[in-house]
């Protein structure tokens, strides 16, 4: 039995969502940055001077908080501008935000000023880390909740200590998504099983003395092999990319054959490395667990699926992620023996693009079994444009996502869960309330945890090489 994918999900809805999506309503201005710098110790300065600066009222006084996001494909932050803190000259021509409290206070936000053609924002302390080499940060200002939204993009190059960028153009704000009625299958934003085991197979910890390997932390230290070329690619631009991974297995093994994870970073399709934080802490965590670890990088396409780039670059994008992680399981099962891996225990796993990623490799292993994974675990993802068809003998997967996401909505990773478990197909959800994009620190403990249960069982590891 199978069940087609929701393919009636525009290219250009997709933009829009992993895009800061902006409730419909809100008015929106795309403005030329004038400065932004970040730099250590810690300090933000940004300042635009704009004619697309107009106020009027009181927009971010005694409303909704307001709030200004950073986004620098990797990392994303909002931080809150609460509406007790700015003031209003006389006219409702200028205001102010003033924390005496920061950095501890309820903002790193420390001073902020605007008027009609200017916004001016300091803070003590850094939303995002000081980029070390090329970006591209988007700042969204949202006033009063969101009555009046203000959009700008810096790109540049920083050295790890210091990033400025002067007279950045303006770009346009994230489209809010339109639903219509060509957005089928409607699914409730409550995951939707009749049968659900309790407690569920990514609650219930594998049984065993300690130390039990692919349980427990059997391994003192994880040993790292950096830059290891997995293939080749030609991409957009018809350039020839050479596709690297970095190692990350048990130091001192001597199992050889052992199961293997795929890692995959996140960055909107547009950015980000394999030495993304959370994932580098996967690899190592896992690697001491006993497993075979290789984080990926692939194809990135400028503009990626962020802001206003053209619906076939994010299309694009996705697709060359999907077929480059697909590269990578391929050349561990072509050198299993090399690496002492078990070609039939290949697990995928990653973060926003990089959850997608490893999703829409999962859901593709029936029609792909060169490429084929036992599991797919996704952190602020789900299936999007991955080109297959749900089907029970597709990789199961488990999907962790926060209920307020505002890049990837939780809405995809509901749709995925749904649409796997209407096939026969596993599938588990572990629903954040209130939670944003990525929120790894914060869940660290119970995304190890389950996803050490979920590939034990899933993988079938009892009666994997011990």
């Amino acid at each position: 039995m199978t069940q087609a994918r929701c393919s009636s999900f525009t290219v250009a809805l997709a933009i829009a969502l992993l895009a800061a999506a902006l409730p419909a309503g809100a008015a929106e201005h795309a403005v030329s940055g004038r400065k932004l710098l970040l730099k250590s110790p810690a300090k933000l300065i940004l300042l635009a001077k704009d004619g697309g600066i107009v106020l009027g009222g009181s927009d971010p006084v005694g409303g909704a908080d307001s709030s200004i996001t950073f986004n620098d494909g990797t990392n994303v932050a909002s931080l809150s501008l609460p509406a007790s803190n700015w003031s209003a000259n006389s006219t409702g021509s200028q205001f102010k935000y003033k924390n005496s409290a920061a950095p501890g206070g309820p903002s790193v936000v420390k001073t902020a000023k605007i008027k009609s053609g200017l916004l001016k924002v300091v803070a003590n302390g850094l939303p995002i880390p000081v980029p070390n080499g090329p970006a591209t940060i988007s700042v969204i200002l949202r006033l009063d909740g969101t009555t009046n939204v203000y959009c700008m993009t810096f790109t540049g190059s920083g050295d790890g200590s210091s990033f400025q960028v002067k007279n950045a153009a303006a770009f346009s704000c994230p489209a809010a998504p339109t639903p219509t009625a060509t957005i089928t299958p409607t699914a409730s934003a409550t995951p939707t099983i009749t049968a659900t085991p309790t407690p569920r197979l990514v609650d219930m910890t594998p049984p065993g003395a300690a130390p039990l390997r692919y349980r427990d932390l059997v391994f003192a230290a994880a040993t790292k092999t950096s830059n290891v070329t997995y293939g080749s690619a030609v991409n957009g631009s018809a350039q020839t990319v050479t596709l690297q991974l970095d190692v990350y297995e048990p130091t001192g093994d001597s199992i050889t054959a052992r199961p293997a994870i795929v890692w995959v970073h996140g960055g909107s399709f547009c950015c980000g490395d394999k030495s993304s934080p959370e994932i580098v802490d996967e690899a190592t965590t896992f690697a001491r667990k006993g497993y075979f670890n290789v984080s990926i990088n692939y194809r990135l396409e400028p503009g990626g699926c962020t802001g206003s780039v053209p619906v076939t670059t994010c299309l694009l994008a996705v697709q060359e992620a999907r077929d480059d992680a697909k590269t990578a399981v391929r050349f561990l099962r072509t050198n299993a023996a090399l690496y002492g891996i078990d070609p039939t225990r290949i697990a995928i796993a990653g973060s926003s693009a990089g959850a997608i990623t490893a999703v829409n490799v999962g859901i593709t292993s029936t029609e792909d079994p060169t490429a084929a994974v036992a599991g797919a675990v996704s952190l602020s993802g789900g299936e999007l444009f991955s080109g297959g068809t749900y089907q029970v003998t597709d990789a199961p997967n488990l999907l962790f996502h926060g209920t307020a996401d505002t890049i990837v909505p939780y809405q995809w990773a509901v749709n995925t869960f749904n649409s796997s478990n209407a096939v026969g197909l596993d599938s588990f959800l572990t629903s954040w309330t209130g939670a944003g994009h990525v929120p790894y620190v914060q869940h660290r403990t119970e995304i190890i945890d389950q996803t050490t249960n979920f590939l034990y069982w899933e993988m079938d590891l009892a009666n994997a090489a011990q």
